[in-house]
Protein backbone atom coordinates (compact mmCIF):
# COMPACT_ATOMS: atom_id res chain seq x y z
CA UNK A 1 0.00 0.00 0.00
CA UNK A 2 1.58 2.67 -1.32
CA UNK A 3 0.48 6.30 -0.44
CA UNK A 4 1.54 10.17 0.21
CA UNK A 5 1.75 9.06 3.94
CA UNK A 6 3.58 6.05 3.73
CA UNK A 7 6.67 7.43 1.55
CA UNK A 8 6.77 9.96 3.61
CA UNK A 9 7.08 8.37 7.04
CA UNK A 10 8.63 5.40 5.61
CA UNK A 11 6.02 2.18 6.99
CA UNK A 12 4.38 -0.23 4.77
CA UNK A 13 0.53 0.28 5.72
CA UNK A 14 -1.28 3.91 6.17
CA UNK A 15 -1.70 3.29 9.16
CA UNK A 16 -1.54 5.00 12.66
CA UNK A 17 -1.98 4.81 16.06
CA UNK A 18 -3.59 8.33 18.12
CA UNK A 19 -1.12 9.17 20.42
CA UNK A 20 -3.35 8.97 23.03
CA UNK A 21 -1.95 10.58 26.44
CA UNK A 22 -1.64 7.15 29.11
CA UNK A 23 -2.79 4.93 26.77
CA UNK A 24 -0.24 5.42 23.05
CA UNK A 25 2.82 3.95 25.56
CA UNK A 26 6.23 2.04 24.25
CA UNK A 27 4.31 -1.54 24.39
CA UNK A 28 1.48 0.21 22.31
CA UNK A 29 3.43 2.11 19.91
CA UNK A 30 5.77 -0.40 19.43
CA UNK A 31 3.67 -2.47 18.34
CA UNK A 32 1.81 -0.66 15.70
CA UNK A 33 5.59 -0.01 14.29
CA UNK A 34 6.21 -3.62 14.22
CA UNK A 35 3.39 -4.30 12.46
CA UNK A 36 4.03 -2.04 9.16
CA UNK A 37 2.14 0.89 10.25
CA UNK A 38 3.44 4.01 12.55
CA UNK A 39 3.20 3.39 15.99
CA UNK A 40 2.64 6.79 17.85
CA UNK A 41 3.56 8.12 21.53
CA UNK A 42 0.74 9.68 23.53
CA UNK A 43 3.34 12.09 25.70
CA UNK A 44 0.33 14.03 27.04
CA UNK A 45 1.11 15.89 30.37
CA UNK A 46 3.50 13.06 31.17
CA UNK A 47 6.20 13.85 32.55
CA UNK A 48 9.31 14.65 30.78
CA UNK A 49 11.69 12.19 31.92
CA UNK A 50 9.29 9.58 31.44
CA UNK A 51 8.30 10.93 28.27
CA UNK A 52 12.28 10.33 27.38
CA UNK A 53 11.78 6.79 28.82
CA UNK A 54 8.91 6.07 26.63
CA UNK A 55 11.18 7.20 23.37
CA UNK A 56 13.95 5.12 24.39
CA UNK A 57 11.79 2.18 25.33
CA UNK A 58 10.27 2.12 21.66
CA UNK A 59 13.40 2.47 20.18
CA UNK A 60 14.60 -0.81 22.12
CA UNK A 61 11.68 -2.45 21.34
CA UNK A 62 11.71 -2.12 17.07
CA UNK A 63 13.96 -0.46 14.44
CA UNK A 64 11.20 0.92 12.41
CA UNK A 65 9.96 4.58 12.24
CA UNK A 66 7.80 5.78 15.16
CA UNK A 67 6.45 9.05 16.15
CA UNK A 68 5.08 11.00 19.48
CA UNK A 69 1.93 13.46 19.77
CA UNK A 70 2.54 16.01 22.14
CA UNK A 71 -0.62 18.48 22.61
CA UNK A 72 1.06 21.74 23.43
CA UNK A 73 -2.08 23.00 25.86
CA UNK A 74 -1.11 20.62 28.58
CA UNK A 75 1.17 21.30 31.18
CA UNK A 76 4.71 19.94 30.81
CA UNK A 77 3.68 19.99 26.61
CA UNK A 78 6.27 22.33 25.68
CA UNK A 79 8.81 20.48 27.55
CA UNK A 80 8.08 17.32 25.98
CA UNK A 81 8.34 18.23 22.72
CA UNK A 82 11.52 19.61 23.25
CA UNK A 83 12.46 16.28 24.89
CA UNK A 84 11.29 14.55 21.60
CA UNK A 85 13.73 17.21 19.51
CA UNK A 86 16.73 16.35 21.13
CA UNK A 87 16.02 12.42 20.93
CA UNK A 88 15.55 13.20 17.52
CA UNK A 89 12.03 11.08 17.10
CA UNK A 90 11.34 10.19 13.27
CA UNK A 91 7.68 12.06 13.59
CA UNK A 92 6.88 14.81 15.81
CA UNK A 93 2.72 15.07 15.96
CA UNK A 94 1.45 18.66 17.50
CA UNK A 95 -2.13 19.88 18.24
CA UNK A 96 -3.74 22.46 20.41
CA UNK A 97 -0.66 25.25 19.76
CA UNK A 98 1.61 26.81 17.29
CA UNK A 99 4.19 24.07 15.71
CA UNK A 100 6.35 26.20 13.34
CA UNK A 101 9.03 25.86 16.11
CA UNK A 102 8.89 22.37 16.45
CA UNK A 103 8.81 21.96 12.22
CA UNK A 104 12.13 24.01 11.99
CA UNK A 105 13.80 21.49 14.79
CA UNK A 106 12.57 18.73 13.53
CA UNK A 107 13.55 18.99 10.24
CA UNK A 108 16.30 20.15 10.70
CA UNK A 109 17.28 16.78 11.50
CA UNK A 110 15.21 14.51 9.45
CA UNK A 111 12.07 14.61 10.90
CA UNK A 112 8.92 15.00 10.16
CA UNK A 113 6.12 16.72 11.97
CA UNK A 114 2.45 16.47 11.72
CA UNK A 115 -0.21 18.53 13.16
CA UNK A 116 -3.44 17.29 14.55
CA UNK A 117 -6.63 19.78 13.06
CA UNK A 118 -10.13 20.10 13.75
CA UNK A 119 -11.20 22.70 10.52
CA UNK A 120 -10.18 24.31 7.67
CA UNK A 121 -8.04 27.24 9.56
CA UNK A 122 -6.43 25.21 11.41
CA UNK A 123 -4.97 23.24 8.93
CA UNK A 124 -4.45 26.42 6.73
CA UNK A 125 -2.07 27.81 9.28
CA UNK A 126 0.02 24.19 10.00
CA UNK A 127 1.22 24.20 6.13
CA UNK A 128 1.60 27.54 6.70
CA UNK A 129 4.17 27.09 9.40
CA UNK A 130 6.01 23.65 7.42
CA UNK A 131 3.87 20.98 8.77
CA UNK A 132 4.51 17.77 6.23
CA UNK A 133 1.01 16.47 6.87
CA UNK A 134 -2.07 17.37 8.78
CA UNK A 135 -4.24 14.77 10.90
CA UNK A 136 -7.94 15.20 10.55
CA UNK A 137 -9.89 15.26 13.36
CA UNK A 138 -13.85 14.70 12.93
CA UNK A 139 -16.68 14.66 14.75
CA UNK A 140 -16.81 10.96 15.04
CA UNK A 141 -13.44 10.81 16.74
CA UNK A 142 -11.96 10.72 20.49
CA UNK A 143 -11.48 12.75 22.57
CA UNK A 144 -10.57 16.61 21.04
CA UNK A 145 -12.59 16.82 17.49
CA UNK A 146 -14.17 18.76 15.64
CA UNK A 147 -17.67 19.92 14.71
CA UNK A 148 -17.57 18.73 11.23
CA UNK A 149 -17.70 15.40 10.24
CA UNK A 150 -14.30 13.11 9.07
CA UNK A 151 -15.07 12.25 6.03
CA UNK A 152 -16.32 15.56 5.34
CA UNK A 153 -13.27 17.20 6.65
CA UNK A 154 -11.23 15.32 4.66
CA UNK A 155 -12.84 16.01 1.51
CA UNK A 156 -12.33 19.53 2.04
CA UNK A 157 -8.36 19.69 2.92
CA UNK A 158 -7.33 17.46 0.42
CA UNK A 159 -9.17 20.53 -1.58
CA UNK A 160 -7.26 23.14 0.31
CA UNK A 161 -4.09 21.62 1.11
CA UNK A 162 -0.70 20.71 -0.75
CA UNK A 163 0.71 18.12 2.22
CA UNK A 164 -1.31 14.86 2.86
CA UNK A 165 -3.74 14.64 4.87
CA UNK A 166 -4.34 11.77 7.64
CA UNK A 167 -8.50 11.03 8.53
CA UNK A 168 -9.05 10.35 12.03
CA UNK A 169 -12.87 9.60 13.14
CA UNK A 170 -14.74 6.83 12.83
CA UNK A 171 -12.25 4.44 11.25
CA UNK A 172 -11.87 0.88 12.81
CA UNK A 173 -12.47 -1.19 9.94
CA UNK A 174 -10.23 -2.23 6.26
CA UNK A 175 -13.52 -0.61 4.27
CA UNK A 176 -13.24 2.27 6.66
CA UNK A 177 -9.14 2.84 5.30
CA UNK A 178 -10.45 1.96 1.68
CA UNK A 179 -13.19 4.93 2.05
CA UNK A 180 -10.97 7.39 3.92
CA UNK A 181 -8.49 6.50 0.94
CA UNK A 182 -11.12 7.30 -1.79
CA UNK A 183 -11.91 10.48 -0.21
CA UNK A 184 -8.44 12.18 -0.93
CA UNK A 185 -6.63 11.00 2.26
CA UNK A 186 -3.12 9.41 2.72
CA UNK A 187 -3.75 7.37 5.46
CA UNK A 188 -5.78 6.92 8.55
CA UNK A 189 -4.79 7.53 12.71
CA UNK A 190 -7.10 5.34 14.65
CA UNK A 191 -7.64 5.12 18.38
CA UNK A 192 -10.33 3.36 19.81
CA UNK A 193 -9.50 0.26 17.80
CA UNK A 194 -6.30 0.28 19.06
CA UNK A 195 -7.72 1.22 22.32
CA UNK A 196 -9.48 -1.70 22.36
CA UNK A 197 -6.08 -4.05 22.02
CA UNK A 198 -4.31 -6.73 24.30
CA UNK A 199 -1.01 -4.09 24.41
CA UNK A 200 -3.51 -1.44 25.41
CA UNK A 201 -2.91 -0.43 29.01
CA UNK A 202 -6.79 -0.13 29.87
CA UNK A 203 -8.20 -2.35 32.31
CA UNK A 204 -9.94 -5.08 31.48
CA UNK A 205 -13.05 -3.97 32.68
CA UNK A 206 -13.18 -1.02 30.40
CA UNK A 207 -12.27 -3.05 27.25
CA UNK A 208 -14.74 -5.88 28.25
CA UNK A 209 -17.35 -2.97 28.58
CA UNK A 210 -16.35 -1.27 25.29
CA UNK A 211 -16.98 -3.85 23.09
CA UNK A 212 -20.61 -3.95 24.79
CA UNK A 213 -21.44 -0.63 23.11
CA UNK A 214 -22.67 0.36 19.85
CA UNK A 215 -22.06 3.55 17.95
CA UNK A 216 -24.62 5.53 20.23
CA UNK A 217 -23.06 5.09 23.13
CA UNK A 218 -20.78 8.13 23.34
CA UNK A 219 -21.08 11.76 24.18
CA UNK A 220 -19.87 15.00 22.97
CA UNK A 221 -19.55 17.81 24.80
CA UNK A 222 -17.31 21.19 25.64
CA UNK A 223 -17.95 20.61 29.74
CA UNK A 224 -15.96 17.80 30.04
CA UNK A 225 -12.30 20.05 29.67
CA UNK A 226 -13.44 23.12 28.00
CA UNK A 227 -12.91 21.45 24.33
CA UNK A 228 -15.29 20.11 22.46
CA UNK A 229 -14.47 16.62 23.06
CA UNK A 230 -16.07 13.20 22.88
CA UNK A 231 -16.56 10.44 25.88
CA UNK A 232 -17.47 7.49 26.49
CA UNK A 233 -21.37 7.28 28.05
CA UNK A 234 -20.82 5.60 31.19
CA UNK A 235 -22.56 7.12 34.86
CA UNK A 236 -19.46 9.69 35.31
CA UNK A 237 -19.94 11.35 32.01
CA UNK A 238 -23.42 11.98 32.12
CA UNK A 239 -23.04 13.44 36.30
CA UNK A 240 -20.52 15.71 34.75
CA UNK A 241 -23.04 17.53 32.20
CA UNK A 242 -25.29 17.38 35.08
CA UNK A 243 -23.09 19.30 37.76
CA UNK A 244 -21.76 22.29 37.63
CA UNK A 245 -17.59 22.07 38.07
CA UNK A 246 -16.62 21.85 41.71
CA UNK A 247 -13.76 23.88 41.93
CA UNK A 248 -12.74 22.91 45.59
CA UNK A 249 -12.83 18.84 44.59
CA UNK A 250 -10.32 19.96 41.41
CA UNK A 251 -8.61 22.22 44.10
CA UNK A 252 -7.56 19.03 46.55
CA UNK A 253 -7.09 17.38 43.47
CA UNK A 254 -4.59 19.47 42.24
CA UNK A 255 -1.69 18.54 44.68
CA UNK A 256 -1.93 15.45 43.47
CA UNK A 257 -1.94 16.41 39.91
CA UNK A 258 1.14 18.36 40.52
CA UNK A 259 2.65 15.61 42.05
CA UNK A 260 2.44 13.06 39.18
CA UNK A 261 3.69 15.96 36.65
CA UNK A 262 6.54 15.99 38.62
CA UNK A 263 5.99 19.95 38.87
CA UNK A 264 6.90 21.91 41.70
CA UNK A 265 2.97 22.94 43.18
CA UNK A 266 3.40 26.18 43.56
CA UNK A 267 4.93 26.72 40.03
CA UNK A 268 1.76 24.85 38.32
CA UNK A 269 -0.60 27.04 40.15
CA UNK A 270 1.46 29.79 38.97
CA UNK A 271 1.13 28.91 35.56
CA UNK A 272 -2.65 28.14 35.89
CA UNK A 273 -3.09 31.59 37.29
CA UNK A 274 -1.35 33.25 34.72
CA UNK A 275 -3.15 31.64 31.78
CA UNK A 276 -6.28 33.92 32.34
CA UNK A 277 -9.86 33.27 33.73
CA UNK A 278 -11.22 31.63 30.94
CA UNK A 279 -8.09 29.27 30.29
CA UNK A 280 -7.63 28.42 34.01
CA UNK A 281 -11.52 27.10 34.40
CA UNK A 282 -10.67 25.06 31.02
CA UNK A 283 -7.60 23.79 32.78
CA UNK A 284 -9.46 23.14 35.75
CA UNK A 285 -11.89 21.06 33.66
CA UNK A 286 -9.10 19.18 32.04
CA UNK A 287 -7.71 18.45 36.11
CA UNK A 288 -10.57 16.86 36.66
CA UNK A 289 -11.13 14.95 33.21
CA UNK A 290 -7.71 13.69 34.16
CA UNK A 291 -8.44 12.07 37.62
CA UNK A 292 -11.48 10.28 35.87
CA UNK A 293 -9.51 8.83 33.42
CA UNK A 294 -6.87 7.65 35.90
CA UNK A 295 -9.88 6.32 37.40
CA UNK A 296 -10.75 4.11 34.50
CA UNK A 297 -7.53 3.27 33.15
CA UNK A 298 -6.25 1.62 36.93
CA UNK A 299 -9.53 0.45 38.19
CA UNK A 300 -11.99 -0.28 35.59
CA UNK A 301 -14.68 1.38 37.19
CA UNK A 302 -16.91 3.21 35.03
CA UNK A 303 -19.10 4.26 37.66
CA UNK A 304 -16.81 6.50 39.13
CA UNK A 305 -14.55 6.87 36.26
CA UNK A 306 -14.63 8.18 32.54
CA UNK A 307 -12.26 8.20 29.29
CA UNK A 308 -12.12 8.80 25.46
CA UNK A 309 -13.90 6.84 23.22
CA UNK A 310 -15.11 7.58 19.36
CA UNK A 311 -18.26 6.39 17.49
CA UNK A 312 -15.74 3.52 16.46
CA UNK A 313 -16.27 1.71 19.28
CA UNK A 314 -19.52 0.36 17.91
CA UNK A 315 -17.62 -1.24 15.15
CA UNK A 316 -15.24 -3.28 17.44
CA UNK A 317 -16.37 -6.53 18.87
CA UNK A 318 -13.13 -7.67 20.22
CA UNK A 319 -9.49 -7.25 21.88
CA UNK A 320 -6.83 -8.99 19.88
CA UNK A 321 -3.58 -8.22 19.34
CA UNK A 322 -2.00 -4.67 17.13
CA UNK A 323 -0.91 -7.50 14.68
CA UNK A 324 -4.29 -9.61 14.68
CA UNK A 325 -5.98 -5.42 14.23
CA UNK A 326 -3.20 -4.86 11.30
CA UNK A 327 -3.54 -8.09 9.13
CA UNK A 328 -7.37 -7.91 9.83
CA UNK A 329 -7.47 -4.26 8.12
CA UNK A 330 -5.11 -4.80 5.36
CA UNK A 331 -6.82 -8.47 4.49
CA UNK A 332 -10.54 -6.33 4.99
CA UNK A 333 -9.18 -3.52 2.70
CA UNK A 334 -7.73 -5.63 -0.20
CA UNK A 335 -11.71 -7.46 -0.09
CA UNK A 336 -13.41 -4.22 0.16
CA UNK A 337 -11.39 -3.35 -3.32
CA UNK A 338 -12.12 -6.13 -4.90
CA UNK A 339 -15.87 -6.07 -4.16
CA UNK A 340 -15.43 -2.19 -5.24
CA UNK A 341 -13.64 -3.41 -8.26
CA UNK A 342 -16.24 -6.40 -9.17
CA UNK A 343 -19.12 -3.84 -8.68
CA UNK A 344 -17.52 -1.35 -11.34
CA UNK A 345 -16.34 -3.59 -13.44
CA UNK A 346 -16.63 -2.35 -17.18
CA UNK A 347 -17.68 1.33 -16.23
CA UNK A 348 -14.18 2.10 -16.48
CA UNK A 349 -14.66 5.11 -13.56
CA UNK A 350 -12.73 2.90 -10.60
CA UNK A 351 -9.42 4.08 -11.94
CA UNK A 352 -10.00 7.63 -12.53
CA UNK A 353 -10.63 8.10 -8.30
CA UNK A 354 -9.45 11.48 -7.42
CA UNK A 355 -7.25 9.50 -4.51
CA UNK A 356 -5.82 6.98 -6.33
CA UNK A 357 -7.31 4.66 -3.82
CA UNK A 358 -7.21 1.14 -5.75
CA UNK A 359 -4.22 1.76 -7.43
CA UNK A 360 -2.22 2.45 -3.55
CA UNK A 361 -4.04 -0.99 -2.64
CA UNK A 362 -2.72 -2.75 -5.51
CA UNK A 363 0.84 -1.25 -5.06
Amino acid sequence: MKTAATELFGVKYPILNAGMGRVALSKLAAAVSNAGGLGVIGAGSSAPDLTRQYIREVRALTDKPFGINCPLALPNAMDNARVALEEKVPVINYSMGRGDWIVKAAHAYGGKVMASVTDTHFARRAQAHGADAVIAAGNEAAGHAGSVTTFVLVQRLTELLKVPVIAAGGVATGSGLVAALALGASAVSMGTRFLLTQESPMHQNFKNKAVELDVEDTIYSDKFDGIPCRQMKTEATERVLAQPLNVWSVFLNSFSIAKELKRPYFSLLREVLTAGPQNTIALMRMARTLKLHTITLTTGDLKTGMTASGMSVGLVHDIPTVAEVMQRIVTEAYACQRLLNSAMDGEGSANSSRSGAASALSA
